[in-house]
């Protein structure tokens, strides 16, 4: 009985040897599949069409807090119940407005607005982080539909803070 069992061992060992060998031997021609990661990076989709439609950089963000529309300095604002991120520049349009819709309990948005002087929350309390010209960052709480100046400047001088995050609900 024990010569059987060495006979059928035997090949499959030597199958499984030759096997390992083939799929080595053609490893270095052969470039290798890497499958993706299945974690979240939060890149947020459609960041370079939403760069060439409303001119805003966007980065990350859980889908939650959505850029709708944005427009000239002084030729509107958002609708009620939107987030409203206003801007303003020495040169013509001398800025502009953005709109965010949220949805869900809770969301965030990383993103990049220069020249931010006027933060309007939509229809649930946000908190907004700038960095400021100093270098420092800082966070504001924005009511419902009420405003807030970021870091406005001094006398004449334009707005230098940088709104980085649009971010709702507890975390």
């Amino acid at each position: 009985m024990k010569k059987v069992v060495g006979w059928v061992v035997a090949p499959v060992v030597v199958a499984g040897v030759a096997v390992a060998w083939a799929s080595s031997a053609g490893a270095a021609d052969s470039p290798v599949e890497v499958q993706s990661s299945l974690v979240e990076d939060y890149a947020y989709p459609g960041a370079d069409a939403i760069l060439a439609e409303h001119g805003l950089k966007v980065f990350t963000g859980d889908g939650h807090v959505e850029p709708v529309s944005s427009g000239e300095f002084g030729s509107g604002s958002c609708a009620p119940g939107l987030i409203q991120v206003e801007t303003m520049v020495e040169e013509e349009p001398y800025g502009a407005y953005y709109c965010f819709r949220t949805s869900g309990t809770r969301g965030f948005l990383t993103l990049e607005v220069p020249h931010t002087f006027l933060l309007r929350g939509g229809d649930k309390p946000v908190e907004a982080t700038a960095e400021l010209a100093s270098g420092t960052e800082e966070t504001y709480a924005v009511a419902p539909n009420t405003s807030v100046a970021v870091d406005p400047g001094e006398g004449a001088e334009m707005p230098q803070a940088i709104l980085v995050e649009l971010r709702f609900g507890s975390w």
